[in-house]
């Protein structure tokens, strides 16, 4: 092969090279769609999340209220037990079993609403405040199923998530291929250092557009939501599933610009000592 067709097809490797390094950290974050525990575990953060609690506990208080018949004056009661009953186990137990229910929607495509529900919420509220009044236990514990998230989802987005939960299952597979491309491309290249500065400015442009999709990915779903609660509950789980992606996008951006520069530095010194052997000569 000829210099300058090594050279092109070192370029283009370098390229795949640095998308699929940014298409495996993305992915490493999609691993939690992929996988139900680790899935149902940060759903569980979510709904422990100081204001999204407090949206959950503001909107069954109100429901129980209403169907006591809006009696105001029992209100710091129920909202005391609501407390009580999100942050205990049971409910956990349901939170996990609902979000484990969901991400199989969410991984199969088919889901068209991001929906969480809790449809045993009332016995466990009833169970807080049996010994205060009984009969108003027994209103409670007839509760029904408390919706805490829904969320439509378009056809499209859902397309998306299954593609991303595909990705999370072959993270091991893009590491492998990632540094299979990286050193493909310093192998082929007829000029190492050159290519080891295109990919390491590769890298860098990787992770400051992974940062970005972090920092401005979460201002555009947010603001999808024009009521508060929607709002607060939409920023604590792209801060919870993705939280962190911000910042191994800039240390990747890092290490790709001092890679970029010992290469520049090499390239540097490579061109200064042929200058002084031509003189010499």
């Amino acid at each position: 092969m000829t210099y300058s067709g090594r050279r092109f097809l070192a370029g283009l490797v370098t390229v795949l090279a640095s998308l699929t390094i940014l298409v495996t950290l993305l992915a490493h974050y999609a691993q939690t769609l992929a996988d139900p525990s680790g899935f149902a575990d940060k759903a569980l953060t979510v709904v422990r999340t100081e204001g999204v609690q407090s949206i959950i506990v503001g909107a069954v208080t109100n429901r129980i209220v209403a169907e006591a018949g809006g009696a105001t004056s029992v209100q710091p009661e129920i909202e005391s037990a609501v407390s009580e009953a999100v942050a205990s186990e049971q409910v956990a137990s349901e939170v996990r079993d609902a979000a484990t229910s969901l991400q199989g929607q969410l991984v199969s495509g088919t889901a068209r609403s991001l929906t969480l529900t809790l449809p045993n919420l009332g016995p466990s509220i009833a169970d807080s405040i049996a010994s205060r009044s009984t009969v108003l236990a027994d209103e409670v514990r007839n509760l029904g199923t408390v919706t805490i998230l829904d969320v439509p989802i378009p056809s499209s987005d859902a397309g998306i998530v299954h593609d991303l939960a595909r990705a999370g299952n072959d993270f091991s597979l893009l590491i492998v291929l990632s540094v299979a491309l990286a050193v493909l491309a310093l192998l082929i290249s007829p000029d190492r250092a050159r290519t080891l500065r295109g990919l390491g400015a590769g890298v860098a442009v990787g992770g400051l557009l992974a940062a970005v999709v972090y920092l401005v990915g979460r201002n555009i779903v947010v603001d999808e939501f024009s009521a508060d609660d929607a709002r607060t509950a939409a920023g604590a789980v792209w801060s919870t599933y993705l939280g962190g992606l911000e910042t191994w996008g800039f240390v990747l951006a890092a290490i790709g610009v001092l890679v970029a520069a010992a290469a520049a530095t090499m390239i540097h010194g490579t061109r200064a000592g042929s200058r002084r052997y031509q003189r010499r000569g």
